[in-house]
């Protein structure tokens, strides 16, 4: 009997501590439970995040588009230099009213009028097609013929260039801007049928440039190198 006793009351108090586990278990799930103020707390806390960060991402996408010009100006300007001391010869890039376009150095004195002719000549001009044809090779010393009687390699045919290569930059309609080089005393404004000229070098040197280019809802002050064309000073004004 007092072994059954003590086995029934083993068992009571086994019962009573699973029980007390379980409401201490109920009463601190009960406290990591979310209220009602504290919900209501972070969706605020997110609303005004989200508010703040709308205007910072629209900031970012306006200064991008604004940025356009001088970003494609950079791109231009480092093809014309790439292409000068690959070809051994000079390029430009001509700055008009309606932008800016890159091409090979043919007229120190450019006026608008010869470069759209030069433009629409090479829309119609054929592609350059390769120097020398895959097989087309003749043996020199067996009188032209095909058939080779000597290792003696053939002098490398006169490279062909694309001499109506172009790449063009179209300015938004209200944008305006204006350069200055290094000889200038002040900013030019380019408007009318005004032509102004960057020309780059078979060595890779051009002249350093400074431009000021103003649209409606920004200002852009930019001064390139004069030995790698690259960005060394910019001034921003976003209004």
């Amino acid at each position: 009997m007092k072994a059954a006793c003590r086995n029934t009351k083993t068992r009571h108090d086994a019962s009573d501590a699973l029980t007390t586990r379980h409401r201490s278990f109920v009463r601190h799930g009960a406290a990591r439970a979310f209220t009602l103020i504290e919900i209501v707390i972070a969706l605020t806390i997110v609303a005004v995040l989200a508010a703040a960060t709308v205007p910072m991402l629209k900031g970012f996408q306006d200064e991008r588009l604004a940025r356009e010009p001088v970003t494609a100006l950079l791109k231009l300007a480092r093809e014309a230099r790439m292409r000068a001391m690959q070809e051994k010869r000079p390029y430009q890039v001509a700055f008009h009213a309606t932008g800016f376009t890159a091409s090979r150095y043919f007229n120190p004195y450019l006026q608008l009028t010869e470069l759209n002719e030069f433009l629409a000549a090479g829309e119609a001009a054929p592609a350059v097609e390769s120097t020398i044809e895959e097989g087309d090779k003749t043996d020199v010393d067996n009188g032209g013929r095909s058939n080779k009687t000597t290792e003696l390699p053939l002098a490398p045919p006169a490279p062909k260039y694309d001499e109506y290569w172009s790449e063009k930059y179209e300015l938004p309609k209200e944008v305006k801007y204006q350069i200055q080089h290094w000889y200038d005393a002040e900013p030019t404004p380019i408007e009318g049928e005004m032509v102004k000229l960057w020309v780059f070098q078979p060595s890779g040197v051009c002249q350093p440039l400074k431009i000021h280019v103003e649209g409606p809802s920004s200002t852009f002050d930019v001064e390139f190198a004069a030995l790698t064309a690259d960005i060394v000073k910019e001034t921003v004004d976003l209004r």
